[in-house]
């Protein structure tokens, strides 16, 4: 029984530590519950990467457009255009409007439950631990009465 209580004290103080180190040292492990959340819920990263990637084609083809007609325009001046400005560039404006923050929203929720998992554990504990303290406190007590009714 005391071993009992020393583990939930131990196993409390470690869940205790994984919610409040959650930002930083466990943020990986939060964050891959997080996504399996998702993925279980329905929202496959995989969804709104192929969203992003049509709107990255959308704006490509606009600045093509773009491109073509400031070729026109230089045409005619002879100066060069800067073609770096008319790039395919990956945004992914959808990932991180809505995915990235419900992912952090989930691992601030998973993190709010492993503390009170936490709570739950160390109630536990004190309860087994006056328990045991209760226990042994009775059997010193029997003991003593014991000594007192032989008379030794």
């Amino acid at each position: 029984m005391e071993i009992t209580y020393k583990i939930f004290y131990f196993l409390s103080g470690i869940v205790f530590l994984i919610s409040v180190l959650g930002s930083t040292l466990f943020k990986p492990m939060f964050d891959s519950i997080s996504e399996s959340t998702m993925e279980f819920s329905g929202m496959k990263k995989s969804y709104f990467q192929s969203a992003d990637d049509k709107i990255d084609d959308l704006i490509y083809k606009s600045k093509q457009i773009e491109f073509q007609i400031e070729k026109l325009k230089k045409f005619f001046s002879n100066d060069k255009v800067d073609e770096s400005k008319y790039q395919k560039e990956n945004s992914r404006m959808v990932e991180k409007t809505f995915y990235a923050p419900l992912i952090s929203m989930l691992g601030y929720v998973y993190r709010i439950g492993f503390f009170f998992l936490s709570l739950i554990i160390l109630l536990f504990a004190i309860i087994f631990h006056l328990v045991y303290k209760s226990m042994r406190l009775r059997s010193r007590v029997r003991k003593l009465e014991e000594i007192v009714l032989t008379g030794t």
